[in-house]
């Protein structure tokens, strides 16, 4: 699935931190994809951010190459049940507004 920078970044943070051992392998290999390479750091001129916890990178580099991450059917199930969830509970935010349209919206498995 083709992700933008940010998309990448907000996908991390939707997939769970607790799971049982074989969900947690699949987690930390989608985490691995989803990911940023050390040529991809430096590319899209990535660096922390000044309030904690947050990147900033080079908007116009990011719109130059935007990756395709393959993502395993059980991860796009996490990836939707998360947004969902968020949905119900009416705290979906304008950065996951792109995720929900390819997950959600538009998504055909």
């Amino acid at each position: 699935m083709k992700l933008e920078v940010h998309e990448r970044i907000a996908i991390i943070g939707l997939l769970p931190k607790t799971e049982n051992y074989q969900a947690l392998r699949t987690i930390r290999r989608a985490r691995e994809m989803l990911g940023f390479s050390p040529d991809e750091l430096v590319f899209y001129k990535m660096k922390p951010g000044e309030a904690s916890g947050t990147v900033v990178w080079d908007v116009e580099k990011a719109r130059e190459q935007i990756k395709d991450v393959p993502i395993d059917e059980y991860t796009i199930g996490l990836i939707r049940n998360a947004l969902a969830e968020k949905d119900k509970k009416h705290q979906l935010t304008e950065d996951l507004l792109s995720i929900y349209d390819k997950f959600v919206v538009m998504y055909k498995g």
